[in-house]
């Protein structure tokens, strides 16, 4: 004979198992709605977001790093998915794991429209990510100059500097994005702050070289670890005319980075020949030492290049 006891234990646990059955589906349920409005926001599909919205779907439900629905339809550009959203209470100053946000996506993809609705709706028009890289830079970087103007007349900082020191016009400069770059010198950026000769020159970007140097960036100007453009452009030798732009413009051939390395130095380990004989033409020393006492020769053994050795032995190395 079952107990009273034992009778009232098993009904306990029918409920119990009831309730976490529930709880099961509904999480179930949850999961489903919340990629269902993910997939709908991203292909643009603007009845089907206003179905799940009117369903109770979670307005802001975000992915394990914290990419929110906001964030994919930014990023997709799809501005009428955007509105709905906002209009059904989306956050829309809400970060992911790093920082990033729905006005940081659609600067960086060039989405005119969208960058318009969400900066009307109150996102920040300076608001960064955890490097503290803002929407200017982004659109900066990636060439979109009709975002970049739009957020310069919002009130965006022209000269702003993400946590390692790189402005707008330095990743405009190094992506080689001229009319960008033109576009923020025209509106008070400052040509040295940043470095952004520094960064046009690592990847051999004549054009704005020429323009920063027509504006008058520092052509001596240093990196953290003591290289100047002369040793960017040398060290990789990706555009002889950059080269020639940098020494005509009176760069210093001389100068030593963090190693005691010179642009003679890292030209003669590269190649080619022609890099180092203009270097010796600006009067490069043939016998400066790194910290560890190496000279061009040296560098030039390292690369294998007997013919840069040949002409370092005629200018006079020892």
């Amino acid at each position: 004979m079952v107990s009273v006891n034992a009778k009232l234990l098993c009904h306990r646990l029918r409920i119990g198992m009831l309730f976490v059955s529930f709880l099961i589906v509904a999480c179930i349920n949850i999961y489903a709605q919340t990629a269902d409005l993910f997939k709908a926001a991203e292909k643009g599909d603007l009845p089907r977001v206003t179905a799940l919205l009117a369903n109770k779907a979670n307005v802001n439900a975000a992915r394990e790093n914290g990419w929110s629905v906001l964030m994919a339809a930014s990023s997709a550009g799809h501005i009428n998915i955007v509105k709905a959203l906002l209009a059904n209470g989306a956050n829309i100053n809400a970060k992911t794991a790093t920082g990033w946000n729905a006005l940081l996506e659609a600067s960086q993809a060039g989405h005119l429209d969208v960058v318009k609705e969400l900066l009307a709706c109150g996102a920040k028009v300076d608001g960064t990510d955890d490097t503290g890289e803002t929407p200017l830079e982004m659109a900066s970087g990636e060439g979109k100059l009709d975002v970049v103007r739009f957020l310069i007349t919002q009130g965006a900082i022209v000269n702003a500097e993400d946590k390692e020191g790189i402005t707008a016009l330095s990743f405009a400069s190094q992506a080689n994005h001229t009319d960008v770059a033109k576009f923020l010198i025209a509106r008070g950026a400052d040509v040295n702050r940043g470095k952004p000769l520094i960064a046009a020159s690592i990847s051999g970007r004549i054009e704005i070289v020429q323009t920063l140097l027509a504006n008058g960036a520092d052509v001596n100007a240093v990196s953290d670890n003591g290289w100047t453009a002369l040793m960017e452009s040398t060290s990789s030798y990706i555009k002889p005319d950059v080269v020639e732009a940098l020494l005509n413009a009176g760069a210093d051939v001389n100068a030593k980075n963090s190693k005691g390395e010179t642009a003679l130095m890292l030209a003669s380990y590269l190649g080619p020949v022609k890099a180092v004989q203009e270097l010796l033409a600006k009067g490069a020393d043939v016998n400066a030492k790194t910290v560890d006492g190496k000279t061009a020769i040296n560098y030039a053994k390292m690369g294998g290049h007997d013919e840069i050795e040949t002409v370092l032995v005629k200018a006079g190395s020892r």
